[in-house]
């Protein structure tokens, strides 16, 4: 963990072109004086279980993982685009990791807390005095580059570091459309990991270390396997199609063991370490973040040349992909019901009490055509396509449930305030006109 401010710096600053959030949900606004930086350690019913991250209460200093951020100033004369406000991203879901991200990141680990807990007290390993990192300047990061040219990482593999970048693995609806870059994440830290160990230690120590990689691989892969068949999978299970979860679960599992193993292979023969020539450079070779990024730029260069063996899964690693950004569109679809973007749509509102509940049918019948011609040419396996098709009727029914829960709120609105009936619609969905507008469309 880290504790402290974090400065402005570029590392902090990486985002995915064209990630966008409101900025009601991501302009943090200040409320209070600023007070003097403290420290705590709290108890073990702070750790989350699932990633083993420290949660401070409200009333700790919070400590963080290295993250990126942007931080924007409503600040009208800048002419800043206050939508475009990019989304915090862990390591796996960034675009990069530059040469200039590694030297930040191994300076902050001079401010890193290590420890555990046993029972409710946290154990310290870390050496030396807690110490808070302010803004990084670049005269302090030139040194630090100086003292590394000079003495080098060590040969020894932080393995704290390494577990921390695995930070939010899971596969959610939110990041389906960066599942298969998360998957190269993991794939390919793994790879070149291996091949460190293999070719650094020997005896022991070597197998001690390919030890600590393959629980470490194992256990994150298990999450992100877990996460996309709970989230993803389970998605498709509420639309009736039993066993998607199941499916998509030994396919992850199958994506990711195929990937890591074409990692290898690709590594094996092809030497990325021989581009880093300068002996200014020389200190990169041991930072496996930054050589595992080179190796996926180095291997998607030459994509044909790391062929990901087919290991007889249920469905492949497009299909994974796809399936996840099909699930995000629809569940989406029925979050964000707003009577004012659906009105633009059907013409349909659900305070209108003459509403004309066949114009939603003649909207999905719209909405699944286009579905099933985008399916068609997708490029995804027939299993698949035959999955997406067969949850769309009942998908059709939670998108006609959450609308009858619209028309739940106007009958409470019009039991708190009678004098209201029969200028907003309190009856709910006649669902025969919709799906008999649907097949006739």
């Amino acid at each position: 963990m880290f504790i402290g401010q974090i400065g402005r710096n570029s590392f902090f600053n990486t985002v995915i072109a064209g990630q966008k959030q409101t900025a009601a949900a991501q302009i943090p606004f200040q409320t209070a004086a600023f007070r003097t930086d403290r420290a705590e350690i709290g108890t073990l019913s702070q750790e989350d279980s699932s990633s083993g991250i420290y949660r401070p209460s409200s009333n700790q200093m919070k400590s963080l993982e290295p993250v990126s951020f942007s931080w924007a100033s409503p600040d009208d004369e800048r002419g800043l685009d206050i939508t475009d406000v990019p989304t915090l991203l862990p390591p796996s879901e960034r675009e990069e990791y530059t040469e200039e991200d590694a030297l930040l990141n191994q300076y902050s680990k001079q401010f890193r807390i290590e420890g555990y807990f046993e029972g409710d007290e946290f154990i310290l390993t870390s050496e030396g005095p807690v110490r808070l990192m302010g803004d990084v300047s670049e005269e302090q990061l030139e040194n630090f580059r100086k003292e590394l040219i000079e003495n080098g990482l060590g040969t020894e593999i932080d393995w704290y570091g390494v577990r921390s970048d695995m930070v939010s693995m899971n596969i959610r609806l939110e990041n389906a459309e960066r599942f298969g870059q998360k998957a190269d994440y993991l794939a390919s830290r793994y790879a070149v990991l291996k091949d460190r160990i293999q070719n650094q230690f020997t005896g022991e120590k070597q197998e001690a270390e390919l030890q600590k990689l393959e629980q470490l691989y194992t256990e994150v892969k298990e999450e992100m396997a877990d996460t996309y068949a709970k989230n993803i999978g389970g998605f498709y299970e509420s639309l009736g199609q039993s066993g998607a979860a199941d499916d998509t679960r030994e396919s992850v599992l199958a994506m990711i063991d195929g990937k890591a193993d074409a990692y290898a292979a690709y590594l094996a023969q092809n030497d990325i370490y021989a581009d880093i020539t300068e002996p200014d450079r020389q200190w990169l070779k041991q930072d496996d973040g930054y050589m595992a990024a080179k190796l996926r730029e180095s291997a998607s260069a030459a994509s044909e040349q790391m062929p990901v063996a087919d290991r007889q899964a249920p469905y492949s690693e497009k299909d994974l992909v796809y399936a996840g950004m099909y699930a995000k569109e629809l569940s989406q679809q029925i979050k964000d019901i707003e009577d004012s973007s659906l009105a633009a749509l059907t013409g349909w509102k659900s305070s209108d009490v003459r509403g004309d509940d066949s114009a939603i049918g003649r909207y999905l019948a719209k909405e699944y055509n286009a579905l099933s011609s985008e399916i068609d040419s997708a490029g995804i396996s027939d299993r698949l396509a035959n999955l997406l098709k067969a949850s769309f009727e009942p998908f059709i029914d939670k998108f006609l449930d959450a609308l009858d829960a619209k028309i739940d709120h106007n009958r409470e609105r019009v039991a708190d305030s009678p004098w209201s009936a029969g200028l907003i619609r309190t009856e709910y969905i006649d669902r025969d006109k919709v799906y008999s507008a649907f097949g006739a469309a």
